[in-house]
Parts: C-alpha cells; structure tokens; sequence
C-alpha cells in the first residue's frame, strides 16, 4: 500500500519542478529522408536536377533552410533566391495555385540584420559602462557626505563594500555583453560566409546555402517552391505547437 500511496505524490512533486514550454515543431510531409548533419533532407528531382531541402530551425522570426542543387544537365543553370518562395496550407492536398505567395527574405537583409543586432550590443555595452560609473560616482559622493556628516568613520567602510558590489554586478554585465557580441560576430562570419546567393551551376556542379523564409506563427501547412528555370520543387512541411516540460 505505502508504494501505491507514494507514487503519485512524488509523480505530482516531479510534475511540478517541471516548466512548461511551448516549441514549434515543423517536420516534413513526406517519407522520411536522409539525415546529415543533424538535420533531415529530403530529395527532389527530375531528369536533369536533384534538390534537397533541410530545415534548420527558427531563428528569430525567420525559418532557416539548408538548399541543395546538383546540376545533373548537360546546361548552365541561374538560380535566383529571390524567386524562393512559399504558400500556406490549411491541409496537404489543398489547391496552392491561387494563393498569395510569401517571398524568401533577401540575402542582404539577413546579413543587415546582424549589423542592427551588433550595434544595439555594442550600444548596450557603452550604456553599461557609464551607468557603471555613474552608479560609482553617486555611491562615492553620497559615502564622503555621511562621512562627512557623521564624522563616523564606518560609513567609509560600508560605502566602499556597496560600491565594489556595483562595480562587480557591471563588470559581470559587461563580461556577458562581450561574450554576447563574440557569438554574434562569429555567426555573422557564418552566415555570410554559407547564406544562398544567386549564383550560376556549372553542368556537374553542386552548390548549397542557408535560405531563410519569414515565419507565419498560425500556419498549418507551408509549400516552400524552389523555381529553376522551367521547373518548381516543391516541398510541404506541417507545423504544429507542442508543449514540453524541462
């Protein structure tokens, strides 16, 4: 009896260290594909042109996607990421053709966005560091006018443990802004570096880059199209919203 008494007390205490979370899952509506780099791809083709398609995952407001084409034709293939784009679907079988398309988000844009988040770190920075001294420079003034007053020499002491704990909390701050900023500026080199642009596929060639698409947060279903030349690779995927306890 006394185990069957105990499990759900201490199934209610594990629930309730337990956070809840809600995650967006977006898998594709296909068979499963081939996984590489932790991610799932699945294959597309026709005679001449294979495509694969990854999803990476949500970063920021944008969907991130790893495109991969091999030119299988005996031509010069252009591809333009500005054509990219998808419709949304409220089931898998729905007729797409009348739908508003969302474009893909421009290259350039993706990266400006870096610029925007780096500057803002880079202000934040700077605003910590002379709250810092500001905050210093008060404790400071208002510790020699006790003093001053009082004549109590341990006021002296205790404005000078406030101060070094001030001081403390934004040289932390500003440690974690630093290492903020390093991780940024890494990503950006990443990105800028892998991020899909328009380009020319030589006959035999393969090419490869992050495409991102905004997110639409009510989606049930996106259809991301891939138009090269004459021919559209289309790839649905479903979206759902789950809840996870960490």
């Amino acid at each position: 009896m006394k185990k069957i008494i105990l499990f759900p007390i201490l199934f209610l205490f594990l629930w309730s260290c337990m956070a809840p979370r809600v995650v967006t899952q977006i898998t594709p509506e296909a068979p499963v594909g081939n996984y590489a780099m932790g991610r799932e791809y699945i294959s597309l083709g026709s005679e001449n042109i294979d495509v694969e398609l990854g999803f990476d995952g949500i970063y920021g407001s944008n969907l991130m996607f790893d495109f991969v084409l091999v030119n299988g034709s005996s031509e010069i293939l252009t591809i333009q990421p500005k054509d990219f784009y998808y419709v949304l679907l409220d089931s898998v079988t729905a007729d797409s053709s009348m739908l508003p398309p969302r474009m893909a988000v421009d290259p350039d844009k993706v990266l400006l966005n870096y610029d925007q988040i780096i500057e803002d770190k880079q202000g934040e920075k700077k605003a910590n560091s002379f709250l810092g001294f500001l905050d210093a420079g008060v404790g400071l003034l208002a510790t020699v006018a006790a003093v001053i007053t009082t004549e109590n020499p341990a006021y002296l002491a205790d404005g000078l443990y406030s101060m070094f704990g001030t001081a403390n909390h934004y040289i932390s701050q500003d440690k974690q802004i630093k290492s903020d900023l390093a991780l940024i500026n890494e990503e950006k080199v990443v990105v800028n570096e892998e991020i899909f642009r328009s380009c020319q596929v030589a006959p035999g060639e393969v090419v490869s880059g992050y495409v991102y698409f905004p997110e639409h947060s009510e989606a049930e279903y996106y259809m991301f199209c891939f138009p090269v030349e004459h021919q559209i690779f289309q790839f649905v995927y479903n979206q759902q919203k789950v809840i996870v306890y960490e």
